[in-house]
């Protein structure tokens, strides 16, 4: 909150408008919520992510990846911040839009965090949004405890958490009212996730807005489904072959893919990918991340 309201002061913005910025998967959820716009039925503006998690193959680091999938109006506002914890040894990695605490990130300790919108789940109103969730993970100096963070706090919004440390990487599916691990039970050492629950069961005020939607919010709703759906298949087929070796490459060359697609270029739709992430989590960790499109976007190294 102090970051928050340093960016308020520095931009000459009032505060309430700063913070209304951090809230980007909770606005998602309101907006719907209060029936404002029907935009949000059509999955279009909503995150279409979609992250994977590698760990266990032999002399080689855990993996944890993902595409951000924003409205397109913040293209050309992505950006990398490099934070040094105060009182503390921790540093991080942080992507994120202009003026906005976090998206992603990686910190020091090889501790890094993709997300997942899954607006399916229940919301609430005095939980801890999405993007200070993230940062809290990333002050943690170990997976261990940043597993045990997302397992404690109330959630605001619904979402997937995928964490990664050196030797694992973990799956939670968040909500209003549950935190659920998941992981895939084909073959171990492999974690995937797009913007559907599997394991979450806290849906009560989606089903709730099912019974008072229209035909089109229906098959809108449907479709969004569909489409996360579609992805996660696309990422089950190329990682779950447990004889194949996933390199950093073998992520990126995934995540490119216009099956589904996975990749989204700016178009007709309101969404794109604005950036993809790769993290190597290793000892002296590394970050690999395009900041649009990963298949046609170059790739830069960062090391702390």
């Amino acid at each position: 909150l102090d970051e928050v309201r340093g960016i308020a002061e520095g931009s000459g913005l009032d505060w309430e408008t700063v913070f209304a910025h951090q809230l980007a998967d909770e606005e998602w959820w309101y907006r719907r919520y209060r029936h404002s716009s029907r935009r949000n039925d059509t999955g279009q503006e909503s995150g279409q992510c979609t992250a994977i998690g590698v760990f266990g193959q032999v002399d080689r680091p855990s993996l944890l990846a993902q595409t951000w999938d924003m409205p397109k109006y913040v293209d050309g506002f992505q950006v990398l911040l490099h934070i040094k914890h105060q009182e503390s040894r921790l540093e991080s990695f942080v992507i994120t839009i202009a003026g906005v605490v976090a998206a992603m990130g990686l910190n020091n300790r090889s501790v890094g965090v993709c997300v997942n919108t899954v607006l399916q789940l229940d919301h609430r109103v005095d939980g801890l949004p999405v993007d200070f969730v993230v940062r809290g993970v990333l002050s943690q100096s170990s997976l261990e405890n940043a597993a045990a963070f997302v397992q404690r706090v109330k959630h605001a919004s619904g979402q997937n958490y995928m964490i990664g440390g050196p030797t694992q990487v973990l799956s939670f599916e968040s909500s209003a009212n549950q935190v659920r691990q998941y992981a895939p039970s084909a073959v171990s050492g492999r974690v995937y996730h797009t913007n559907h629950p599997i394991v979450n069961d806290d849906l009560a005020i989606y089903e709730a807005a099912l019974t008072k939607a229209t035909p089109e919010e229906k098959v809108a709703g449907e479709k969004r489904e569909a489409h996360s759906r579609k992805r996660f298949d696309v990422v089950a087929n190329q990682v779950s072959d447990a004889s194949k070796t996933i390199t950093v490459e073998t992520i990126k060359s995934i995540l490119s893919s216009h099956e589904a697609p996975v990749c989204c270029h700016k178009g007709k739709d309101l969404s794109m990918t604005a950036g993809c992430v790769t993290m190597e989590l290793s000892t002296s960790p590394v970050l690999h991340f395009a900041p649009g499109p990963p298949c046609s976007s170059p790739f830069e190294r960062f090391t702390f």
